[in-house]
């Protein structure tokens, strides 16, 4: 499943690699199981960002003035805030970081900067070649899962009469963020390394695939992060009590079921989704789009996001 990058490995995989044997896997393994895995490296904004989302006297100026500080991520949160994805029925142009910051919300900024963060971090990768080629090819695929996870919300929207609990905003930056936790577990692989240890990187890749999903809960949570990005980051259901009709997890598994069918995957004879009436409807229309325009799909809402 190369197009999802490094998370959802099928089972009889999991079972496989959970048979490795190295150095390098058991150490991973403890790193993950004791919660002494390394945080990727964010900007200070961010961080600052995360904890005061969290405090419930914060106010929108709190976080507008934690933002100036840097511009870059200030410039992401006026372009989403004026974006036709995040702000579809805004009138007139925002041009000042507080009213941007009240237009979408605290959750929201803080979604779009922490994964303008990490897509930053997996480009512009420091590791060794093998490891930095993985990062960049993973920010590319998040980002076609990502816009593939808007574009069903949306089409599911087109064809259900009542107000459904998913927004294809959220389920662009939940799509960015599932597969968090690479950077981190590539990191651990590098400092193995750097301690003189050896390992065969075909063998530590596939140690990736086995632990990214684990890595990027743990990242998710330490981040404080909610429920719907953590289902689809180790693609399990975690509801305790009634689910809505529709969940991200199920938007995520729709998506990754369209690029699937989409890049003629073989492993689609083994991959089962459950479908609302609308999400069939959706997924029916997606998949008989040509390839010229299920491409231009995905770019007009990559577009429309202004991420």
């Amino acid at each position: 499943m190369d197009h999802l990058s490094f998370f959802w490995v099928s089972p009889d995989r999991d079972k496989y690699l959970r048979g490795i044997e190295t150095e390098f896997y058991k150490r991973a393994v403890e790193t993950i199981r004791v919660n002494r895995l390394a945080l990727p490296p964010l900007p200070d904004v961010v961080l600052s960002i995360q904890r005061a989302s969290k405090q419930p006297h914060t106010t929108m100026r709190d976080i507008a003035n934690l933002l100036i500080d840097d511009p870059s991520l200030c410039g992401a949160v006026l372009k989403a805030a004026n974006s036709a994805l995040f702000a579809p029925r805004a009138t007139g142009k925002c041009k000042d970081i507080q009213t941007a910051v009240s237009r979408l919300g605290v959750d929201r900024v803080l979604g779009i900067v922490t994964a303008a963060a990490i897509y930053q971090l997996k480009s512009q990768a420091k590791f060794g070649p093998q490891c930095n080629h993985i990062l960049k090819r993973s920010a590319q695929k998040s980002r076609e899962f990502a816009a593939a996870m808007a574009l069903v919300t949306q089409k599911i929207h087109s064809y259900c009469d009542e107000p459904l609990s998913v927004e294809p905003e959220k389920a662009l930056i939940i799509g960015l963020l599932a597969d968090i936790g690479l950077y981190s577990i590539i990191g651990e692989f590098q400092r193995f390394l750097d301690e003189g240890h050896y390992l065969k990187f075909d063998i530590a890749e596939q140690v990736f695939f086995n632990l990214s999903g684990d890595c990027s809960r743990l990242i998710l949570q330490n981040w404080h992060f909610e429920r719907d990005y953590i289902e689809v980051a180790i693609n399990t259901k975690l509801y305790t009590q009634a689910r809505p009709d529709i969940t991200y997890l199920d938007i995520a598994r729709m998506a990754n079921h369209l690029l699937m069918f989409r890049n003629h995957d073989d492993a689609i004879d083994d991959h089962d989704v459950e479908l609302t009436a609308p999400g069939a409807e959706a997924l029916y229309e997606l998949s008989n789009l040509n390839e010229l325009d299920f491409t231009r799909e995905l770019d007009a809402v990559i577009e429309a996001s202004s991420i």
